[in-house]
């Protein structure tokens, strides 16, 4: 289970993200020592092949995996006028600067211009006659994203609704919680159902002891919570571990314990959070009511 989530970590995340810049560096310095100038030649003589290349490239991804060029198109581009860059360079260290050669310059910037604007910037043309545009790429993806938060968030709401629905009235006032061990069990099994019906899994832990409580989060979730984190959640404010790991402190109703959210796909949605509080105050109504005295006996 462990070696399944190691590269959802964000520490190692960052971690690779550093690293593998470093090798790829060291390997292009120990290939340059090996081999000489060969691969400043072979990109010099085959230029053209490596930019038509990278063209079809995108040009396929952007057929094959559409999802994948809207998210990431800004950074295609950034690519493509890097490799404009290295390669106006690599022109002028094999050339020279020529004042006359300004019109072969001119037409190469004119052909990743060109490239940009057939491949990138299609969707985002506001006008042509003006070469006027208006760049959406991220209104678009910033749209998508909530477009797709407000439609989970309504079937949210549906299914809470069908949850509410299925509930017996005559189980109020039918149980007794005499321990914080079987208050839980209680809890955890009633929450099952909403977290069955949105791919999550519910987990209730017991807050009466701090260093426990760590170390059953660390054992289950295998999250080491830090003191700001503890901190948080003694003064009752959710903590978000990540995008699909949340921490519910429910300390005070009945018995002090702490509910995660565990998405198994989706991100965990505020929605989600308040559900999950709504129910368990609606799961402390199954708890018996203590029998009043006669008003006669407390005289």
């Amino acid at each position: 289970m462990e070696s399944e989530k190691w590269y959802k970590n964000p520490l190692n995340i960052v971690i690779l993200k550093m690293v593998i810049p470093i090798i790829l560096v060291l390997v292009l310095i120990t290939e340059k020592k090996m081999l000489g100038t060969s691969i400043l030649t072979f990109t010099q003589e085959n230029k053209w092949l490596i930019l038509i290349g990278f063209s079809a490239v995108i040009l396929y991804i952007s057929w094959a995996f559409e999802a994948f060029f809207k998210k990431h198109k800004q950074n295609l581009r950034k690519t493509w006028y890097f490799f404009f860059i290295v390669g106006v360079v690599l022109f002028l260290d094999h050339t020279g600067f020529n004042v006359k050669e300004w019109e072969r310059l001119t037409l190469l910037a004119a052909m990743f211009i060109f490239v940009d604007l057939a491949l990138f910037l299609t969707p985002s043309i506001k006008k042509i006659g003006g070469a006027e545009m208006e760049q959406i790429n991220e209104v678009e993806s910033v749209n998508e994203e909530m477009k797709k938060v407000i439609i989970q968030t309504q079937n949210r709401s549906l299914q809470f609704t069908d949850i509410l629905d299925m509930m017996q009235i005559s189980s109020f006032e039918t149980q007794e919680w005499n321990e914080i061990d079987s208050y839980r069990e209680s809890l955890e099994d009633f929450l099952y159902s909403y977290g069955e019906t949105c791919r999550q899994v519910i987990t209730v832990f017991k807050k009466d002891n701090n260093n426990f409580f760590k170390q059953e989060v660390g054992t289950i979730l295998g999250v080491n919570l830090t003191e700001e984190q503890m901190k948080s959640i003694n003064d009752k404010t959710v903590v978000h571990i990540n995008k699909q790991i949340a921490l519910i402190p429910y300390l005070e109703k009945v018995f002090p314990v702490v509910i995660s959210i565990e998405s198994e796909k989706e991100h965990v949605l505020d929605i989600d959070i308040d559900h999950i509080i709504n129910l368990s105050l609606i799961h402390s109504w199954l708890k018996k009511t203590q029998e009043e005295q006669p008003e006669w006996q407390t005289i």
